[in-house]
């Protein structure tokens, strides 16, 4: 590799100011969960640096005719046969994993420290639980369609790539959409009334607190669920983002038989995403 190259490569500032932005909307969210009301300001700004970070990387790369060439597929020299981007994929999965397994681990803490208090999420969501099973199915099919997907670009034929890239960004926005309205009907529902006397889930007497609603402020249990899923979320619509790209990009013919190391990397990504999923419905649906 040439020092021009090498320069060349190295020398983006993409993912420094992406950082910055997903430093400042985890201030956001810290923020918010502490009740200080500019959480919406500093968290906002935190995504518009994130997006302008993102649309700086489609600027540098989305022009070149592969996404991988000789000046940056290197080699990590401890490893003869792993990528210096899968190994920094690899570093950065590891990263991930430490995030979520704060998130729960905090959760079961306060949880046991609560102890007969603690009144779950899962009870909140049990009337309309069926929306958290559609998307943990659209999730596990949406990783079969990403290894469907690598697949095809093996096999050069670019329509098939493109088109399960495509199922999986659809199932990736079905899971966002199902997410959201959740949230909506958990926040502006009423899960205590007049009409209550004693917890009962089918007439939707949870705890008088969630009488007008079930938000991240109104409890340490809506904190908790809401930061986790999230997050977790986030995980989801920066996959979706980098979906929309992968497609784009499919549908110019840049991912066959000799270069598609980009999908399998980012299948990495989404696969993680998918299993973090299946912990965190059990945590948080379920009990």
């Amino acid at each position: 590799m040439s020092d021009a190259s090498h320069a060349e490569h190295h020398g983006t500032a993409s993912p420094l100011v992406s950082a910055i932005g997903l430093m400042g909307i985890m201030l956001g969210l810290t923020l918010a969960v502490n009740g200080y009301p500019s959480f919406w300001f500093v968290f906002l700004v935190g995504l518009f640096v994130l997006m302008t970070g993102f649309i700086m990387w489609l600027s540098e790369y989305y022009p070149m005719t592969s996404e991988e060439n000789e000046e940056i597929e290197t080699y990590h020299p401890a490893f003869a046969t792993l990528s210096t981007r899968k190994f920094g994929t690899w570093i950065f999965l590891l990263t991930e994993m430490m995030v979520f397994g704060t998130l729960l681990s905090a959760y079961l803490r306060y949880r046991a420290a609560a102890g007969e208090d603690w009144v779950p999420a899962a009870d909140v969501i049990r009337s309309h639980l069926v929306f958290g099973v559609i998307n943990t199915m659209a999730l596990l099919l949406s990783s079969l369609t990403m290894v469907l997907a690598l697949y095809a670009a093996k096999r050069n034929d670019h329509k098939a790539t493109t088109r399960f890239l495509g199922c999986t960004f659809l199932l990736g926005i079905l899971f966002l959409v199902i997410k959201g309205f959740e949230w909506w009907e958990m926040k502006n529902g009423h899960f205590w009334g007049e009409h209550c006397v004693v917890k009962d889930i089918s007439h939707h007497c949870i705890a008088p607190k969630y009488e007008n609603g079930f938000w991240i402020n109104t409890s340490l249990e809506g904190s908790t669920f809401y930061v986790t899923t999230g997050t977790h979320g986030a995980h989801v619509l920066v996959g979706v983002i980098a979906l929309a790209y992968l497609i784009v990009k499919a549908n110019r013919g840049g991912y066959n038989s000799e270069y598609h190391d980009t999908l399998e990397l980012f299948g990495l990504y989404w696969h993680y995403v998918d299993v973090v999923w299946v912990f965190v419905f059990p945590f948080l649906y379920l009990f």
